[in-house]
């Protein structure tokens, strides 16, 4: 893929992540606490057994989302592969704050490329709006976000992040590569961030 393919694909997911984000911030983001078990398990359509762990995350992002995607994967049946490169991805733009900046620190962090995150066209909004659209159902029949809603949204993104991702077989995921990725974005945004100034104090 060229440049101009990746930033196609890597602008709606840099959009869709902001809420996506959103919900993994939020302490309770299936609104477990409180409810019962059973009436959620029937509404999310998941197995009771796994709601506990669920409602008990760890709050850092890193270990939460580590910790989250093999229950996705396990209480929904949706891809792994998939999830994988979400939560790669999901990890990696976290430490921007604009869709501009989250397109560039994963096309820099996760494929090595240095590009204009500039819309290239296409239909942007149609694509931001499918990946999201199971979070805006779920929000709009529940007033929440449901275990699976938050599955389907996850593997629509790692679907569309596969079109760039040549690699086949497996992912390693876990807390240690998150961790890694986290650390290379952060050096990025440093580095992109880092001002030098000539002897006269004018900015170069």
């Amino acid at each position: 893929m060229d440049d101009a393919e990746v930033v196609a694909a890597l602008r709606p997911f840099a959009r869709a992540a902001a809420q996506v984000l959103a919900v993994l911030d939020d302490p309770d983001p299936f609104r477990l606490h409180g409810r019962a078990i059973g009436a959620v398990a029937n509404i999310d359509g998941v197995d009771p057994k796994y709601l506990a762990r669920l409602g008990a995350l760890p709050t850092e992002l890193t270990s939460r989302v580590a910790a989250l995607v093999p229950l996705l994967v396990a209480s929904t049946g949706v891809d792994r592969k998939a999830l994988t490169l979400c939560e790669q991805a999901l990890v990696v733009c976290a430490e921007a704050d604009t869709v501009e900046l989250r397109v560039r620190v994963l096309a820099a962090v996760l494929y090595g490329r240095d590009v204009r995150a500039a819309s290239v066209g296409g239909d942007e909004d149609g694509q931001t709006t499918w990946l999201l659209a199971e979070l805006v159902e779920a929000n709009r029949r529940h007033g929440r976000v449901t275990v699976r809603a938050l599955a389907v949204t996850a593997q629509r993104l790692g679907d569309l992040l596969a079109t760039i991702d040549g690699r086949t077989g497996p992912l390693i995921g876990g807390r240690l590569v998150l961790w890694r990725l986290r650390k290379r974005a952060r050096r990025w945004m440093r580095e992109q961030s880092a001002v030098r100034w000539d002897p006269r104090g004018r900015q170069s």
